[in-house]
C-alpha cells in the first residue's frame, strides 16, 4: 500500500472522528486525514478538497446516494465508506464501497481500508481492472447507448459518463467501438445476441 490517500471524515463526534483519524494515521503515517467541520456543506467541501476516500454517516441528510454524490461533486472515483454507529444503520449503507462500524476493532478497520487502498492503487496503476460502474458503461456503449442515455440509465451526469469512458479507454488502451465490443464479448460483459439484437 504505497499510495498516499486523502481521507475526509464527516462526523460530528470529536471522539469518533479523532479515533478514526488515529487509526488511519497508524496504518500509514503519510495518509492525509481531514475532517469536515460539523455543520459544514458537504458538496462544496468535497469539490474543494477532492479526497480519495470519504468516511461518512449514511444518514447524513444532504448525502443522498454515493452515486449521486460522486456525480454532483464530479469525483467519479471517490471511495465512499459508510460509518455506522448502530446495527440499524447497516441497511442505509447500501451502495457504499465499504462499511465501518463503531463495533469494528482497529484491526478490522485496518483490513477494510487496506483492501480499498489496494483496489484504488490497482486502478490508478492502469491495470486492466474495470470497476463495476465501468463494466456497466462498457456494456451500454457496445449496445449503442449514447452518453445521455447511459447517464439517464445509471442516474449519473453525462460529464461523469464521459470521464468514465476516458478512464476506460486509458485503462484498456482501446479507442474504437469495434475494439470495445470485442473486449466486452470476450470478458462476458455482453452476449453476442444482445449486440445483434440492437442492430
Amino acid at each position: 500500500m504505497g499510495k498516499i490517500l486523502k481521507f475526509v471524515i464527516v462526523e460530528d463526534s470529536d471522539i469518533i472522528a479523532d479515533g478514526l483519524s488515529t487509526i488511519l494515521r497508524q496504518m500509514n503515517s503519510g495518509f492525509r486525514v481531514l475532517r469536515m467541520e460539523p455543520g459544514g456543506q458537504l458538496l462544496p467541501y468535497l469539490m474543494a478538497e477532492k479526497p480519495d476516500v470519504l468516511i461518512v454517516n449514511p444518514l447524513l441528510p444532504e448525502l443522498g446516494s454515493p452515486q449521486k454524490l460522486r456525480a454532483h461533486a464530479d469525483l467519479p472515483d471517490l471511495v465512499c465508506v459508510a460509518f455506522v454507529d448502530n446495527l440499524r444503520e447497516q441497511k442505509h449503507a447500501e451502495g457504499f464501497d465499504e462499511t465501518v462500524s463503531l463495533f469494528d476493532t482497529s484491526v478490522q478497520i485496518h483490513e477494510k481500508i487496506e483492501r480499498l487502498a489496494n483496489r484504488k492503487e490497482d486502478e490508478e496503476e492502469g491495470e486492466k481492472v474495470l470497476s463495476q460502474r465501468e463494466k456497466e458503461i462498457v456494456a451500454l456503449v457496445v449496445r449503442g447507448y449514447t452518453n445521455k442515455q447511459i447517464a439517464d440509465e445509471l442516474c449519473i451526469s453525462s460529464h461523469t459518463v464521459i470521464t468514465h469512458r476516458r478512464n476506460i479507454s486509458s485503462k484498456l488502451q482501446i479507442h474504437s467501438s469495434a475494439g470495445l465490443t470485442i473486449y466486452a464479448i470476450v470478458n462476458k460483459l455482453v452476449k453476442l445476441e444482445d449486440i445483434q439484437g440492437e442492430a
